[in-house]
């Protein structure tokens, strides 16, 4: 019946010109009665075929507003009568189809075949949604996402996204955070497949909902190989309010309503460790400054994609970079020893290798060690204050904060069980985590190195011109020791003219701690080289210190 009375409707249907532009209409009383008295048809089922109908082709934007209004089908052209006659044709005719009978299949399809899906489904949803009123098309696809905050250093972790050119515009960006979307398989329980489809494709679902930590339990799995529990905790910080936008990957591309959950993610040890050598392994991993987040800047050509939290903050990107700001690290070094205004000092040749205590009031500390465990100790404390490596023994790996695994190097592993034995008891802590991990568990800020492997050199050509800065090196010389042997390392300083003269003096001759010429010269240390990173990062104590009522030079100095 359905058919026969929309082929009949087919001859009724008004015209327009196909050129010069001469048209007309037909009233939709007209079209009903035509029907009825030519064709016999029922009148209540050809009125409602008729707004069945009407509803459709207003929706294709095929028939003329203003006539509509008044009770009149007209078309506004002619392609728009051909429009609507393919439409109403296919449908009235049994072996019409505007697509093959397997072309909205999915599964086992190349590429190209998708495309073409989604191009149809663009043309659709892109023009529903941008002709609504106030842009407030009703959605037609729910998605529910889980994201996790993994951050590091004032970076957070990102992850390429799959199919980006499709999912995202470039603009937009093309990394997400670590996460994605729900699935059925993330829902507990035993339910029926069609209510949880229905659930799943539903708006803000409670059940569908409470099922998100599941979900990043899996996607955190998937994308980092991290393990919950194992590596990984979380907890909520963020539920995005309803996200929408005309997207999906692939075929799937819809005005889709977004629930977002954020969660941020606590690392363990093991985790930490595990997620270094992940990035190290898979480019898909990228982290981000907060900053260039929060601007949307693009980082080596590559954009976090982070456009729903950014609504979420009603467009405030300082508000998000303040917000990111505030959660804590992911992971801490949590170093066991971290006092104030300490320092620990490691001698080569010694018979107490080992000076401890409040700075400046440093004293032996009263524990025997074998040549050994010292060479072990030295291998820790310069890891542990990052000192690059030459060589590395053989089945040893180097973690940050300190951290070595030797899980492969039984007769270390021995050697650093019975050293974190020998100082339990001691404010020097050697952690050991499963027999497999170990580290000097103090703060590297307040671990040094024997002023003997030290040199602190100055061009006599310098010294005896008329630059007011000139340039010094301070170099720390390799050292052999149970895990390797450390690189050469040397900084340079521009320091003034007569301050160079000054600590050339100091070296040559020792003053008494009141003499101010001293005081002067280690005042002005203090202030400037002492201060610089650089320095520091070199593990010499000082190059001026005060000892026994005197003040000395505590390196070796080379004019070259």
């Amino acid at each position: 019946m359905s058919a026969n009375l929309i082929q009949a409707l087919i001859s009724h249907l008004p015209r327009y010109a196909e050129e010069e532009g001469d048209f007309y209409s037909v009233p939709r009383e007209a079209l009903i009665n035509a029907l009825c008295r030519q064709h016999q048809l029922d009148r209540l089922i050809t009125e409602n075929t008729i707004n069945l109908i009407e509803t459709l082709l207003d929706t294709l934007a095929v028939l003329n507003t203003a006539n509509l209004q008044k009770g009149e089908w007209c078309f506004i052209s002619f392609p728009a009568q051909l429009l609507a006659t393919s439409l109403l044709t296919a449908m009235s005719d049994n072996e019409s189809r505007f697509f093959a009978d397997n072309f909205w299949n999915t599964q086992g399809i190349a590429d190209a075949k998708k495309n073409q899906q989604r191009e149809v489904l663009s043309i659709v949803e892109d023009r529903r949604y941008e002709h609504h009123s106030s842009h407030s098309a009703k959605p037609i696809r729910y998605i529910y996402v889980a994201w996790g905050i993994i951050k590091l250093d004032g970076n957070i972790l990102f992850y390429q996204r799959e199919d980006t050119q499709k999912r995202f515009d470039k603009k937009a960006g093309d990394y997400g955070l670590i996460g994605g979307r729900l699935n059925q398989h993330d829902v507990p329980g035993d339910m029926d497949m069609p209510v949880l489809l229905v659930e799943l494709q539903s708006a803000n679902s409670g059940l569908i909902k409470q099922a998100l930590p599941d979900t990043l339990k899996r996607e955190i799995s998937e994308e980092v190989g991290l393990v919950f529990e194992r590596h990984f905790r979380f907890k909520p910080w963020r539920s995005l309010k309803p996200y929408r936008q005309v997207q999906g990957s692939a075929p799937n591309h819809a005005l889709t309503e977004y629930y977002l959950d954020i969660f941020q993610v606590e690392l363990t040890l093991e985790g930490y460790l595990f997620l270094q050598q992940q990035i190290k392994r898979d480019d898909r991993l990228v982290w981000f400054a907060i900053d260039d987040v929060a601007k949307g800047e693009t980082v080596n050509g590559k954009i976090a994609y982070v456009k729903a939290l950014v609504d979420d903050f009603d467009d405030d990107r300082l508000a998000l970079k303040t917000g990111l700001l505030a959660l804590p690290d992911s992971f801490s070094a949590g170093y066991l020893f971290d006092p104030p205004k300490y320092g620990l000092t490691l001698l080569i040749d010694a018979e107490k290798p080992l000076l401890a205590g409040a700075l400046g009031k440093e004293k032996p500390f009263d524990l025997v060690l074998t040549p050994r465990q010292l060479s072990v100790l030295l291998g820790l404390a310069a890891h542990c204050r990052g000192f690059e490596f030459a060589t590395v023994e053989e089945n040893i790996i180097f973690h940050p904060y300190g951290w070595i695994d030797v899980k492969n190097n039984p007769m270390l592993q021995a050697e650093l069980k019975q050293l974190a034995e020998l100082f339990k008891g001691t404010d020097l802590i050697i952690e050991n985590h499963h027999d497999v991990l170990f580290r000097l568990s103090i703060n590297p800020d307040v671990v040094y190195f024997d002023e003997a492997l030290f040199t602190y050199s100055v061009h006599n050509a310098d010294l005896i011109g008329t630059k007011t800065k000139i340039p010094v090196s301070i170099e720390r010389k390799a050292f052999a020791m149970a895990l390797g042997m450390t690189k050469v390392k040397a900084e340079v300083f521009n320091v003034t003219l007569e301050f160079a003269h000054k600590l050339q003096q100091l070296s040559e001759k020792q003053f008494s701690s009141d003499n101010e010429e001293a005081v002067k010269i280690e005042d002005t240390y203090k202030k400037g080289l002492h201060r610089d990173s650089k320095f520091s990062a070199l593990g010499l104590r000082g190059l001026i210190r005060r000892e026994a009522g005197v003040i000395k030079f505590c390196c070796k100095l080379d004019v070259l």
